[in-house]
């Protein structure tokens, strides 16, 4: 390393799938890093779900984890709102999502 060079560290703050995802580009990539997160565990089960987007999709597939997160999900092809305990919309574009 030259003189004018001097090594650096990345910091993420959050241990959530964003923080998660640049953490294990980092290490990929040969790049320091320190994660952070308020919480014990890492990947506590709370929650009830993660949401997987077009954008989200295109870097899990780029860095290798696409396929084993498809494997362990199982896809949603609708979505239900609920007003005071009863229906008022149903929608199923999230099965054209996943077609797209």
């Amino acid at each position: 390393m030259t003189a004018d060079k001097k090594p650096f560290r990345v910091i993420i703050v959050g241990g959530g799938v964003a923080g998660l995802t640049l953490a294990n580009s980092l290490q990929r990539a040969n790049i320091d890093y320190l994660l952070l997160e308020a919480r014990e565990e890492v990947a506590p089960t709370a929650g009830a779900s993660i949401a997987i987007g077009a954008n989200g999709g295109r870097i899990l597939d780029q860095i290798g984890a696409l396929d084993e997160v498809l494997g362990l999900s199982t896809p949603s092809d609708f979505v239900e709102s609920y007003k005071d305990g009863r229906l008022f919309e149903r929608n199923d574009f999230l099965k054209l999502n996943h077609a797209r």
